[in-house]
């Protein structure tokens, strides 16, 4: 049997609206953009993965970035390689490209897909198979009212759509945010509970000040609190034993999740696919939280079914993903790029079962929400 090889890569940028304007630490944004990466290889098969980001403000990627480092950088170093030499492919990635983790999710996405397809198999086979074939979703609320927050989180617990929430933080000052945050608590107390994500917005006096409020609200977790750089303050905010602190910005490589167990600064590691520069690394880095005890949570950088199903795949086969998830991206959209967008029911999202993503890529949706205007110096 002949070798594999990849032939072409492309990327097209796509601008998607969302369903209601969210509030994020800094900024309000109503559409939701992302870098479409089509990987053909010599067998004919063609492989799709999908590239976004919050914004720039998060972690220094954006889609334009993305689509610049894999057309000019990563492309030549992909092409005519052999396909099944994964690890191989992204380490070589990984020495001649520095950072852009974003982007090289994006590639080693499309990749997954193609190698499914080839050999008939869902992408979670490829990483070690499933622990669980659905995973609960926890939907965030950013109306940017208490009173809208309360009220969406009620009639989605009363439709049975999803069942706990957090809530995004940062916009308004730190005890404004706590106040607010204990205020949506006590109004949804006795039927659904809330974690809080301030995108490191907050300073360790702030929420050492508020950890016991927050234990006596009954809030689920304090993601992110603190600056990424300031492991020490998130370790002094696990060690007073209330409120669980999940790390998230302060987590992308396998060295950060070591230091963060080391150091004993998280009781819970946020995983995205896309931060931590695709779904092996992302399985790496569960495996070192395993093996210190600390717990995972699937995050999301509100991707369509495209980057959704890659993160179903690489947190399905995680054993000790005990926090759920946050994959909520296709029901935040008002519209998705795929003929068969996935399944979220009763609170959970389900694993697909088709070979490579198990999703079909829509191309009169491609079409439809391709980017058409030039937006900033690095598109074309």
């Amino acid at each position: 049997m002949s070798a594999i090889k990849i032939k072409r890569i492309t990327t097209e940028l796509l601008d998607i609206p969302i369903k209601r304007p969210h509030q994020f630490s800094t900024e309000k944004v109503a559409t939701k953009s992302f870098v479409l990466t089509r990987m053909e290889l010599s067998n004919g098969v063609v492989g799709i993965g999908e590239g976004t980001t919050p914004g720039i403000w998060w972690n220094g990627e954006s889609v334009e970035t993305m689509k610049l480092v894999i057309d000019q950088y990563a492309v030549p170093l992909l092409l005519d390689e052999e396909a099944d030499y994964i690890e191989r492919l992204l380490q070589k990635l990984n020495r001649q490209i520095r950072g852009n983790a974003f982007a090289k999710a994006a590639v080693e996405m499309a990749l997954f897909d193609a190698l499914g397809k080839t050999y008939g198999v869902p992408v979670h086979q490829l990483l070690g198979g499933l622990q669980q074939d659905r995973i609960q979703v926890r939907w965030a609320l950013a109306s940017g009212t208490p009173e809208g927050d309360i009220e969406e989180a009620k009639s989605y617990v009363h439709s049975g759509t999803y069942t706990n929430f957090k809530t995004k933080s940062g916009h308004d000052s730190p005890g404004e945010d706590a106040l607010r945050n204990i205020r949506i608590a006590e109004g949804l107390n006795g039927l659904s509970t809330i974690g809080i994500d301030p995108n490191g917005s907050w300073d360790r006096i702030t929420s050492m000040k508020w950890m016991d409020a927050f234990f006596e609200a009954g809030i689920d977790f304090l993601e992110q609190p603190l600056p990424p750089e300031d492991i020490e303050g998130l370790a002094c905010l696990s060690s007073m034993k209330k409120v669980p602190i999940m790390a998230d910005e302060s987590l992308a490589s396998v060295q950060d999740a070591l230091r963060l167990a080391k150091e004993k600064a998280a009781d819970i590691f946020s995983l995205k696919i896309h931060k931590s520069g695709g779904m092996k690394n992302t399985v790496k880095i569960a495996g070192i939280a395993e093996s210190a005890g600390i717990a995972c949570f699937g995050g999301t950088s509100l991707e369509s079914s495209i980057g959704t199903a890659a993160c179903v795949h690489a947190y399905a086969s995680i054993p000790n993903l005990n926090y759920g998830s946050e994959l909520f991206g296709p029901a935040w959209l008002a519209d998705d790029l795929v003929k068969n967008p996935l399944t979220i029911k009763d609170g959970f999202i389900f694993v697909p079962e088709d070979p490579g993503l198990g999703v079909e890529l829509d191309e009169k949706k491609v079409e439809e929400y391709k980017r058409k205007e030039v937006k900033g110096a690095l598109s074309r």
